[in-house]
């Protein structure tokens, strides 16, 4: 799940914000974890154009899904900043609808 919220990575959750009335948007938490820890530490070339080694992803994934908030400054993550980027990508993969909607589509591309 998504960061405790029950939720799998790429499904939408109230607890994540939502569009409905009185809803507040929320940047969901491995979204706002991962940026920030790239931010930080992973400013380099191709940060979102390379991808990180597989099993770390899977890894990290999981430490997500289960404990809610990994601790991204282990030396796995520190070492592979690629995996964090990777994970990024793959929750906008992942969702449900596109961050850019349908109905704008056209306007964007």
């Amino acid at each position: 799940d998504v960061a405790g919220t029950g939720t799998p990575l790429g499904t939408p959750s109230p607890a994540l914000g939502g569009d409905g009335p009185g809803a507040h948007p929320a940047v969901p938490q491995v979204l706002r974890s991962c940026t920030e820890f790239v931010e930080q530490h992973g400013v380099v070339d191709g940060i979102y154009r390379l991808s990180g080694v597989s099993s770390n992803i899977q890894r990290l994934r999981q430490e997500f899904d289960g404990d809610g908030c990994p601790d991204l400054r282990r030396d796995i993550y520190l070492q592979d900043i690629h995996c964090v980027s990777s994970l990024c990508k793959a929750y906008c993969r992942e969702l449900p609808n596109p961050l850019l909607t349908y109905q704008l589509y056209d306007r964007f591309a």
